[in-house]
């Protein structure tokens, strides 16, 4: 009898060692979602502010010289003060050149761990932010 008690432990204490491992292997991969999903809202963050600041740098611009070219390279070089690292794909700098409002459209790819190795979540690591801007009332 003795004997057949220290196998049942025996075994219980295998089933408890798995059920520590798995659960170990679980917070672990939570662990690394949870820093990919940090990296694309700080990407995300990041890149709101450096669109909203051009926004702003270009409609003062064009406030003062009327000329799209100019506020959209002022916007341009605020850009990659604020974020080098953003992309400006064509026709990001939209100026409207009747009401002055000014809307900005940059591109990034958020560093992340795991999600961007994987072809099903490449695309939620790219991120796409709009700002837009409009001259002051007063």
């Amino acid at each position: 009898m003795p004997g057949t008690l220290r196998r049942v432990h025996h075994e219980q204490f295998g089933l408890v060692g798995k059920i520590i491992l798995v659960w170990l292997l679980f917070v672990a991969v939570l662990g690394i979602f949870a820093v990919d999903a940090a990296s694309v809202l700080f990407t995300k963050f990041r890149l709101s502010d450096a669109a909203a600041t051009a926004a702003s740098t270009a409609v003062s611009t064009y406030q003062n010289e009327r000329d799209v070219t100019a506020a959209c390279g002022a916007a341009e070089l605020t850009v990659h003060q604020a974020d080098p690292d953003a992309t400006m794909a064509k026709g990001w700098c939209k100026v409207d050149t009747s009401s002055g409002d000014v809307t900005i459209t940059l591109r990034k790819t958020a560093n992340t761990i795991i999600a961007g190795r994987f072809s099903f979540t490449r695309d939620l690591t790219k991120v796409v932010q709009r700002e837009s801007a409009s001259p002051s009332s007063l």
